[in-house]
């Protein structure tokens, strides 16, 4: 089945640049997922209630729409959906030769001059706020990262588009653009393969029916992008067009594991809600999969390479679930 598809999604890059010695997370996902939403409720917030759910503009406002999408009273979905998924992930890089063989990664020391780069995928209405969120993140660096005296500048906002990098800030120029957000586009892909390697390249953190699942099934796999995209689709209109088959997570079952170079890597972030660390953690590595003589992964090619855009599983606005998939 062959497909050429736009999706109402849109990749962006930061350059930060280290203005003082730091030292953060080797993966600094929960940090900057941390940080971005604090520094952003306390730009645009214009009521200054406790919570978004009560506030008047919790449909419109920068922040909800960006960190807790609620579900309009009139929208289909409303019953089913109290909240949505958040319309965004992180794109970061887990350098593996760094993690040690038990225990996470290690910190990451930062010395003036040092780049931090870091992606972000926005999805639907959310692009139209870019320069709140540019602004956000310029502030974030300013009042320092994983701590006040670690201070990082934004040097460089960019859009990623079919061409090229489009710049949105530079530092040298002092002021920020914002041209309309082109969608993405998605061509069909050939996995005529019997066997497919999905390379894990930040956690894959997958909880169905409430459970963390380890090791990752195919099954598993598939199950859990059905359910994250049927959510972003109820939330924003994504698979509008689409068409799913809707026997994937049957037939997924029919495929093993051929071999699993994956591990568990455990990671840490403070949850300022609870006041307390938290672990958290997922899989990383290399799994290769491979379907009974005489199939093919071609059913779930669609499926798959959503997946290698909106990512797969849990806290995808921290970068976990990161994956890509390679047909063998």
């Amino acid at each position: 089945m062959a497909w050429d598809l736009e999706l109402p999604v849109t990749s962006y890059r930061f350059t930060l640049v280290a203005e003082t010695p730091a030292t953060l997370p080797a993966f600094p996902g929960p940090t900057l997922r941390g940080a971005l939403g604090h520094t952003l409720r306390r730009l645009v917030c214009a009521t200054r209630m406790p919570a978004c759910a009560p506030c008047p503009f919790r449909f419109t406002c920068a922040y909800p729409l960006l960190f807790e999408p609620h579900a309009p009273p009139d929208q289909p979905e409303f019953a089913r959906y109290a909240r949505f998924p958040t319309p965004f992930t992180l794109e970061l890089t887990l350098d593996f030769s760094m993690i040690p063989n038990r225990g996470g990664p290690p910190l990451h020391a930062f010395t003036p001059g040092d780049p931090l780069v870091f992606g972000m995928t926005l999805l639907g209405r959310a692009r139209e706020h870019m320069p709140y969120y540019v602004h956000a993140i310029m502030e974030m660096a300013r009042a320092g990262l994983g701590g006040p005296h670690q201070r990082f500048r934004l040097a460089r906002a960019e859009m990623i588009a079919a061409d090229g990098p489009v710049i949105l800030y530079e530092e040298s120029e002092g002021f920020l653009r914002h041209p309309p957000a082109p969608p993405a586009r998605l061509a069909s892909r050939d996995l005529t393969t019997r066997q497919l390697a999905v390379h894990f390249h930040t956690p894959a953190r997958l909880e169905l029916q409430n459970d963390l699942v380890y090791p990752i099934e195919f099954h598993h796999l598939v199950q859990a992008l059905l359910q994250r995209l049927r959510a972003l689709d109820a939330g924003y209109g994504l698979l509008r067009g689409i068409e799913l088959p809707g026997d994937l997570a049957a037939a997924a079952r029919a495929v093993r594991r051929a071999d699993d170079q994956t591990r568990w890597l455990d990671l840490r972030r403070y949850s300022t809600r609870q006041k307390t660390a938290m672990r958290i953690g997922g899989a990383v590595g290399t799994v290769i999969y491979e379907s009974p003589e005489g199939f093919d992964f071609r059913p779930f090619a669609l499926l798959l390479a959503l997946g290698e855009i909106f990512h797969v599983g849990k806290l995808t606005s921290m970068g976990f679930g990161r994956m890509e998939v390679d047909p063998l």
